[in-house]
């Protein structure tokens, strides 16, 4: 009995050793190409010293012009410097489920392509998925830009509400 249940882990183990090759990782030599046919319009969103998307703003302008060598650091980059921005990063009056979730989607493109393998950049889907991160930019910016005007206007009608007018009293 000991020597049949002994033959059997023989028997798994030798399959399971004989099962695994050892892959040498050979590396990837493309040519630098471009994947925007057109430099992509970025819709950008008022950037000052409290808002959260200035550097992540600029990893974005510079994706046209990053060559096919660097691209990978680029995007993980990108896509760490997205995650980094948190609900909380957004300025309160504009924490409101449908900017956040265009936000949202916006992180889901860039993730797409953030853990693309290098060899799949020259498939199609890749490129599409490049556009895709643009397309959501520009869908996330114009909404944020939107509602920030909205409010910006609305809190500038409140205080000439506020404004009390100045009478004279005639003695």
């Amino acid at each position: 009995m000991k020597w049949l249940v002994l033959l059997f882990f023989v028997v798994i183990t030798s399959c399971y050793q004989s099962g695994q090759k050892a892959t040498k990782a050979e590396p990837i030599f493309m040519e630098n190409r471009d994947f925007f046919d057109t430099k992509p319009e970025l819709t950008p969103i008022p950037l000052g010293e409290q808002q959260p998307f200035t550097s992540l703003f600029s990893q974005l302008e510079e994706l046209p012009n990053i060559d096919t060598n660097t691209l990978q650091q680029q995007l993980e980059s990108i896509g760490d410097e997205a995650d980094r921005i948190s609900e909380q990063n957004f300025p309160d009056q504009l924490r409101i489920p449908q900017l956040l979730s265009r936000y949202k989607v916006f992180r889901t493109r860039v993730g797409i392509v953030r853990y693309a393998n290098p060899s799949q950049y020259i498939d199609s889907s890749f490129i599409n998925g490049m556009d895709d991160v643009i397309t959501a930019w520009n869908v996330f910016a114009n909404h944020y830009n939107r509602i920030a005007r909205e409010f910006e206007q609305d809190q500038v009608s409140v205080q000439k509400k506020r404004i009390p007018t100045i009478q004279s009293v005639d003695q």
